[in-house]
């Protein structure tokens, strides 16, 4: 009994010795699941602050948790080293993945960043910015190499980051339950949920959390202001360049083209049974799946055009389907109020497409014949228009840009996809969601070399591109580029200002400040379409790019409901 007694009396010991241990060494944090042993790192105002990188929020989808929505990490013992990023998830298309990442199935992790010591009760709990990398839904991760959180650090917000399941592994599926619909979208969700349940043990405060993301980051953003199972996990969302209105957001051709890979990856698979396709699926390396020769089969049948030339996007789940997280056509849901009543920060960049017709295919001039070959090609799938309404709109729609050909006037092309693939749905979510929450719009316009294309040109068409505003939020720029000119600075500064004011207060504008030239930036009203355009000078202006010449024309031939703008 004795000796009991002293080995009781000595763990006791040991486990007060090595809780007054933890409260010494901020880097060491217990979670439910185990505990994880970060780093301090100094942001670039030369403020200490603490990194927890690679934290696991959800088991790795492998095995049969492939093609599964996520579910919760086995505990591990000892204390798990997050102290950097290596693992992403699998990338789609022709993706250039710096040497010290891999890709992997095994990449549910989160990154916690902090200026607070975490487990000092003493501190005020800060608010939590939440970011979504973009990426087309099928590229990019929250990694620190391409999301530096120091900028925000420096005005005192916790970050986080988080990486997700794209492409075919993220957001193929049979429609019907058997493989689920938006696994990426629901690990995401995962992730906001421990977050919310996690965020405290970093000095974070879970009820000031806000949801951020950039294209289809952005897009992300939307769906879940719209799906009904993220109610209550965050306050707010931060929109750039992005939206659930957005074409790219949405696929209607899902099961068709699930079972397209399937044949794509076996000629001898020949079944139209979901059972028998994700067996196939399951008895491949993953590599092979994402690295699938699955195009969009314009050609064949024109409506699979619609999504911008991708596949593996968000979709609509029938609301029968266990977990189903979006439900319902999202340009009504935003319509009607169906949606979580937060207030919301959205914009977009003054030339949004000189970006891609830089970096991908097709090029203006092969637009421009596609466009002039079919004028209902303006208009597309998403309005429910009759065949003859589509070509009465699009030729009208057209006149809003030009009285030439598109073909001797590429300038028009650039506007009109600008317009049509980020500006003109950002600014419809904005009037929609003005009825029912408090909304924020901007205009991003400041080219600056910080930005890193500040020789961009389309077509004689210049303007700011699309993701430049990353470089100035988050220092994501490849290469970088030094050094930094004096009004790069400032703007950088002004964005991260009205940012996180609107993180700490939901107003990016809560007093007059000089340093952002005392603008007061208006909220948004049906009938008033004001916006903060940001350049060198910030300036409250109405009626943002051709969008009520849109509304003009599509409102009058569109059959409700619709999905997207």
């Amino acid at each position: 009994m004795t000796n009991v007694k002293w080995f009781i009396l000595v763990i006791i010991s040991e486990i007060s010795l090595y809780v007054a241990a933890a409260e010494d060494d901020p880097t060491l944090v217990t979670l439910p699941d185990g505990q994880i042993k970060g780093h301090t790192v100094q942001s670039p105002d030369k403020n200490v602050y603490y990194a927890f990188q690679e934290i696991p929020y959800a088991a790795p989808p492998v095995g049969n948790l492939r093609f599964q929505p996520p579910a919760p990490p086995e505990k591990w013992d000892g204390v798990l080293t997050t102290t950097s990023n290596k693992k992403i998830c699998y990338q789609s298309g022709d993706i250039v993945i710096d040497i010290f990442l891999t890709q992997t199935e095994d990449c549910l992790y989160l990154n916690v960043y902090t200026p607070v010591t975490p487990g000092n009760s003493s501190q005020t709990p800060l608010p939590v910015l939440i970011w979504i990398h973009g990426g087309s839904y099928t590229s990019g991760a929250g990694v620190r190499l391409f999301y530096n959180p120091g900028y925000f650090i420096d005005h005192n917000v916790v970050v986080v980051t988080i990486n997700y399941r794209l492409g075919p592994l993220g957001f193929l599926t049979t429609e019907d339950g058997v493989i689920p619909g938006n696994l990426g979208l629901k690990d995401q969700h995962f992730a906001i949920q421990w977050v919310k349940k996690n965020i405290n043990l970093f000095g974070g405060d879970p009820d000031k959390v806000t949801i951020s993301g950039q294209s289809a980051g952005a897009g992300s953003v939307g769906l879940h202001l719209i799906s009904k199972q993220s109610k209550g996990l965050f306050r707010a969302g931060i929109l750039q360049s992005g939206t659930a209105l957005s074409v790219w957001s949405h696929q209607e051709f899902a099961r068709f083209y699930a079972f397209e890979l399937g044949r794509s990856l076996n000629s001898n698979f020949t079944s139209d049974d979901s059972e028998e396709l994700l067996k196939l699926l399951l008895s491949l390396p993953a590599s092979d799946i994402n690295e699938n020769t699955v195009t969009p089969d314009i050609g064949k049948e024109a409506e699979l055009e619609e999504g911008g030339g991708l596949i593996w996007l968000p979709v609509i789940e029938d609301e029968s389907l266990d977990g189903a997280f979006v439900t319902g056509p999202f340009h009504e849901d935003i319509k009607t109020g169906n949606i979580n009543h937060i207030p919301i920060l959205i914009g977009f960049a003054s030339e949004e497409q000189t970006f891609f017709w830089k970096n991908d295919s097709p090029k203006p001039a092969t637009q421009a014949e596609y466009l002039e070959k079919d004028l209902s090609h303006l208009i597309g799938n998403k309005f429910n228009m009759t065949k003859q309404n589509k070509l009465t709109a699009g030729s009208k729609l057209k006149d809003v840009y030009t009285d030439k050909s598109f073909e001797d006037d590429l300038a028009a092309v650039v506007k009109f996809y600008s317009d049509e693939s980020f500006t003109t749905p950002a600014i419809r979510h904005a009037k929609l969601q003005s009825n029912y929450t408090d909304v924020y719009l901007y205009q991003f316009s400041y080219k600056g070399k910080m930005g890193g294309h500040i020789n961009d040109e389309m077509a004689g068409v210049k303007g700011v591109g699309h993701g430049e505003d990353l470089a100035y939020l988050w220092n994501a720029r490849f290469p970088p580029l030094t050094p930094d000119e004096p009004e790069d600075i400032t703007t950088r500064h002004r964005l991260l200002t009205l940012w996180t004011n609107f993180v700490k207060f939901l107003n990016p504008t809560p007093e007059e400040d000089d340093f952002l030239g005392n603008v007061v930036w208006e909220k948004v009203a049906p009938n008033n379409l004001v916006y903060l355009n940001i350049n060198t000078t910030l300036e409250m202006q109405t009626n943002p790019r051709h969008y009520l010449e849109w509304e003009k024309i599509i409102d009058v031939y569109a059959i409700p409901p619709l999905i997207g703008y």
